[in-house]
């Protein structure tokens, strides 16, 4: 630290206390100081106990349910609360022990949930309602009246307000009068001052380094300042409150400095039609980790996506976002959703709370460790949360349904964030205030009206499936789904249509599909995204079906399917087609064909080149799929060597039927009828030798999925194909040997 001549000490209050942990809710009357000052003498007097130091889950509900009259479930949510204040390793927090948490730090949290306490003394005065001596910023840099719990100005004016109380608080009982009063001769403990760093923190002439309050309070030059005595150990009860006061200013890393003098991100374009522009800010390259924020305001009809360094480990602030798109797929701290309307948000892992206010038909896709929702309509929530969602009050309407989607990071994320798939409580939401809170406020989506969600961006990663799967109605009706898109398929396959046919057919079905894109509103996600021609082929794979019905007016997709994934997925029921050529680069005469044909080597003598419109196929090169077989999927084959042909042989080909849930399982074993040790996979596999240190597999089941086994390393060499079923030997799947040194999925 500086030297003490040169020392200019500030103090600030820090957000996160608030933005996580105070309820956005009126608290208990039986939270009020009057209780907590009986509170704290009570665990002091119980140390031996377990009510102090530390406080015991068994010793607060003793307290909270026996003492407060508080219910079970809102006393666990208190103290679960806390407990996620509290920074660990993100693989400690996957361990649900029981738990303790710090007895005066808890006292403290207890306290800072009169924050959103509403009392008709303090409206008539004045601090309900906006205060000029309290300003926060708007990203325009207008004065606006946030929600408390974001609002820096109104954390510093609580403290200061309140000091008294929360240093009272901390008080040893002997050091207060018989009516629970400090005295000018009170002595603050360090283990009080430690508590109170739970709120406070600061620096030393206005240095970067942070240092918590209790490490500024005992650095020896300073003892003079905040009163600190060497005799008793301890700290004046008065002098220490000056001190706090006199160093306590505004929070230098907090929403207000975020907006007024972060750096703003170009992340979304000016709209036509939008009346104020869009805003984004973080503090991220200036402030240490965890002190990061991104606050987003009055993004209007856009899809916006980011996964970044700057997103990571953030708090978020969305703010009046209207019929937008956005995607924000890296882990997050906490990210609160403020008067947004008509948008859709999908989020990365969040390691606190997301919180909804305000906000009129919005759907939220989130794996979090708490969601809470306040004055919400009409609103669709996905999530995966091993907390119960909490309604406070004002809801309307609101429909909660499983996580449905994912994205290649996601599980990555999900460790770093400390979330797992169990236990996960999406369907049993508790009501805060159900004195004040209808019962019909929400209700479970039915397995009849579940789509799953596709996230359109393609991005590296692992995870290939939602994390934990889906419960079991959701999963069922997909699979019904599933098998009418199948009978749909099979149904258009064999209708015989012309090639001109088909081509009105398609127009026909685009015509009536953009129609709904437009009446949805859809459209404008559609609009906005600019992919990959490689990413569409991937989407349709994954996709799981839509509500279909073919007449002559052709075909309407159910209104939950997502716009990109529905395109794609109408286009590749209506192309399956692959096109056969005699001479190299698509000249010479041509085969076309739609569907399984046992011999066309009558029509075409040869065939140099090949062009896959639509769909996976395996062709032969002999008749009635005999001989050598390739696997090819969507795309141009110029000449035979690029499909790994041996000649310019080709007679039969059938169409393969690929997974639509997009779900690969394969069992491999080492000797013959399914014995031997068995290795189960997921995956490509460029080399069987490198990942299994054997080179030969003599049986295998096909559990999910269509593969692929090659003779040689990385895909080289006679192919063979594999649908779902059993092989007990090589020549079940048309092999001479076992030798099989690479395989890998077949996706279109």
């Amino acid at each position: 630290m500086a030297k003490m001549e040169q020392t200019t000490i500030n103090l600030w209050v820090k957000m996160e206390p608030f933005i996580v942990g105070a309820l956005q809710i009126p608290p208990p009357s039986k939270l009020s100081m009057h209780y907590l000052r009986k509170m704290s003498t009570y665990v002091r007097m119980r140390s031996s106990e377990g009510y102090y130091p530390y406080l015991s889950w068994p010793m607060w509900r003793h307290i909270a349910c026996g003492k407060l009259q508080l219910e079970k479930d809102l006393a666990w949510l208190y103290f679960e609360l806390f407990d996620s204040l509290v920074e660990r390793k993100s693989e400690k927090r996957l361990e649900w022990a029981e738990l303790s948490v710090d007895t005066l730090r808890f006292l403290i949290f207890l306290y800072i949930q009169q924050l959103n306490k509403v009392s008709l003394r303090t409206s008539l005065l004045g601090d309900e309602w906006p205060n000029p001596r309290s300003k926060s910023y708007s990203l325009t840099g207008e004065s606006t009246n946030q929600i408390k719990n974001w609002n820096d100005s109104y954390h510093q004016d609580f403290v200061h307000n309140h000091l008294q109380d929360l240093l009272e608080l901390l008080l040893d009982p002997d050091q207060l009068t018989a009516s629970s009063h400090s005295t000018h001769n009170s002595l603050v403990s360090p283990e009080a001052v430690r508590a109170l760093s739970f709120l406070i923190e600061g620096s030393v002439n206005s240095n970067r380094t942070i240092h918590q309050l209790h490490e500024l309070a005992l650095w020896q030059p300073l003892h003079a300042k905040s009163g600190y005595s060497k005799i008793f150990k301890a700290f004046f009860f008065s002098k220490f409150e000056s001190w706090v006061r006199a160093c306590l200013t505004m929070n230098p890393f907090g929403i207000t400095a975020c907006l007024k003098s972060g750096k703003k991100l170009a992340w979304a374009h000016q709209v036509e039609g939008a009346s104020k522009r869009a805003r984004i800010a973080c503090n991220t390259p200036m402030v240490p980790p965890a002190h990061r924020v991104v606050v987003m305001s009055q993004v209007y009809k856009q899809t916006l996506a980011k996964s970044s360094d700057t997103l990571e480990d953030t708090h978020v602030k969305i703010h009046r976002c209207c019929e937008s798109f956005i995607y924000l797929l890296s882990p997050l701290r906490s990210v609160t959703i403020e008067k947004c309307r008509n948008s859709t948000f999908v989020l990365g892992p969040v390691q606190t709370v997301v919180h909804l206010h305000s906000c009129d038909n919005v759907r939220l896709i989130v794996v979090c460790h708490r969601l809470s929702l306040s004055s919400t309509i009409s609103c669709t929530l996905h999530i995966l949360t091993p907390t119960r969602p909490l309604i406070l009050l004002g809801n309307e309407a609101v429909t909660f349904a499983p996580y449905h989607t994912h994205y290649p990071m996601l599980e990555d994320h999900m460790a770093r964030t400390g979330l797992a798939t169990v236990p996960n409580y999406w369907d049993n939401p508790m009501l805060v205030c159900k004195e004040n809170c209808d019962g019909d406020v929400f209700r479970l989506l039915p397995s009849s009206e579940f789509y799953p969600f596709v996230v359109p961006f393609e991005m590296e990663g692992d995870t290939t499936e939602i994390p934990g799967g889906l419960p079991p109605a959701y999963q069922k009706a997909l699979n019904q789904r599933e098998q009418r898109i199948r009978i749909w398929q099979k149904t258009v396959k064999e209708a015989g249509l012309t090639k001109d046919q088909r081509k009105s057919f398609q127009m026909l079905v685009e015509n009536k599909f953009y129609e709904w894109l437009v009446y949805t509103g859809s459209r404008q996600q559609l609009d906005s995204l600019v992919l990959p021609a490689a990413v569409f082929g991937a989407i349709a794979v994954q996709f799981l079906g839509a509500d279909t019905g073919a007449n002559n007016a052709g075909v309407q997709p159910s209104p939950a399917v997502t716009s990109l994934v529905g395109i794609c997925f109408f286009c590749a029921l209506l192309v399956f087609q692959i096109t056969f050529y005699e001479g190299k680069n698509f000249q010479g005469r041509r085969y076309e064909s739609d569907r399984d044909c046992l011999d066309f080597h009558t029509d075409l003598s040869r065939c140099n080149s090949i062009r896959v419109e639509g769909g996976a196929w395996v062709v032969y090169e002999r008749p009635n799929f005999a001989g050598n077989m390739y696997v090819l999927t969507h795309g141009e084959y110029p000449e035979y060597q690029r499909w790994m042909g041996l000649n310019d042989r080709v007679s039969s080909c059938k169409y393969i039927q690929l997974p639509g849930a997009g779900k690969y399982h394969i069992q491999l074993y080492e000797k013959g009828d399914f014995s031997g040790q068995m290795h189960d996979y997921s995956d490509d596999c460029p080399s069987v030798m490198e990942q299994f240190h054997f080179r030969e597999i003599y049986s295998c089941k096909v559990l999910d999925g269509a593969w692929v086994f090659y003779e040689h390393p990385n895909y080289r060499g006679r192919q063979y194909y594999l649908e779902r079923g059993e092989y007990s030997k090589p020549m079940e799947w048309g092999a001479a040997s076992p030798v099989v040194q690479s395989f890998r999925r077949i996706a279109e």
